[in-house]
């Protein structure tokens, strides 16, 4: 049970950092797309195996299409590219002066293309790099590298392979999976915050806590739900999808607001009155138990189980709290701002609203 926990726990972690697995999925099947196509060529001369280990992880840079066809326009696109580079390269080989010029003109065209929709691909840099290898490879001569060219090919068709066949993202499920995720950091990171609340230790690293670094996890699951809503890989849901994304920012937004005013609780030697304390427990303990509810499921609506409370109670309090220190009241008033925002756009949610 113990260890199950634990596991569970790295999961989520891991899931925060890297949201689908994508990078560690990435780079396994390019080891094992790179061993492959070495198997494949085992009988090859080093120069073939070479060419084609270079090639094949070179390949695999850079696709980062959400749709499998996009993937596969830009596999098969990227994949003549680097032939085509490869070979332009081999041709100027033998003339230094030809080597020179070839490179510098590639690495300006390589440099001005990304800003056709390739600012953040490093594909034109692949390109670039492979120009150059086959430049420097150390074959006898330049008919003998001709020779190996099939090595070329093999590693270019392997790696097309792996990047549409291997560990293929499903990016609709990863948004349902990342937007699940989102809730569950909520969750965790209010509950730690009730604990921090009621132990209140002064000598606490405040930074160090679990729920302040769950805020840096909230943002990569954001950052990577962003990019798969830019994708358009939800067809006639688009709205929907874009309108669960404000949604998200804004949840997150409150959380944030909740950090920075525990920090200044904390800085303040937590100038609470035990009602006040008590009540804010209470509310924290409600809604990491709603957050723990709430689920996207895959038609991208959301479920709950029911859950009523208000924040009324919370108002009457600190109506009746005698609260001079001007810092003190904005944090309350902060927390309260924070809340009322969670509180509305949890209900949006579940009420599946079409606009914010």
């Amino acid at each position: 049970m113990v260890a199950n926990v634990y596991y569970s726990q790295f999961r989520n972690k891991i899931w925060s950092l890297d949201p689908g697995y994508l990078r560690l999925k990435h780079a396994a099947k390019t080891v094992l797309a790179i061993l492959f196509v070495l198997w494949l060529v085992q009988d090859e001369p080093l120069f073939t195996k070479t060419m084609a280990g270079l090639a094949c992880g070179f390949s695999m840079q850079g696709i980062d299409a959400k749709s499998f066809l996009s993937r596969l326009r830009q596999v098969i696109a990227f994949n003549l590219t680097y032939f085509s580079v490869f070979s332009l390269g081999l041709l100027v080989r033998d003339s230094a002066n030809l080597t020179t010029l070839v490179l510098i003109l590639l690495g300006f065209l390589v440099n001005y293309i990304r800003r056709f929709e390739l600012e953040n691909s490093i594909a034109p840099m692949m390109a670039w790099l492979l120009c150059f290898c086959a430049t420097i490879l150390p074959y006898g001569s330049t008919l003998q590298a001709w020779q190996h060219l099939h090595g070329l090919v093999a590693g270019l068709v392997v790696s097309a392979i792996a990047v549409a066949f291997i560990f293929p993202e499903n990016y609709p499920r990863l948004f349902v999976r990342n937007t699940n995720q989102l809730f569950h950091l909520l969750a965790a990171g209010i509950k730690d915050m009730r604990v921090f609340l009621i132990k209140r230790k002064s000598d606490f690293n405040f930074d160090r806590q679990a729920f302040v670094q769950n805020k840096i996890n909230l943002y990569h699951l954001l950052d990577s739900n962003q990019t798969i809503e830019q994708s358009f890989v939800f067809n006639d849901q688009q709205l929907l999808i874009s309108v669960v994304m404000i949604h998200q920012y804004a949840l997150a937004g409150a959380y944030g607001m909740m950090v920075e005013a525990y920090r200044v609780l904390k800085i303040h030697d937590f100038q609470l009155s035990r009602p006040l304390r008590l009540m804010l427990a209470k509310i924290n303990r409600q809604y990491a138990t709603l957050f723990s509810a709430i689920q996207m499921n895959p038609d991208y609506t959301f479920s709950s189980s029911e859950i009523q409370f208000s924040l009324q109670k919370f108002s009457e309090i600190l109506a009746q709290e005698k609260i001079t220190e001007p810092t003190m009241i904005m944090v309350l008033l902060n927390l309260k701002l924070s809340l009322t925002l969670i509180n509305q756009h949890v209900r949006a949610l579940l009420r599946g609203e079409n606009v914010p």
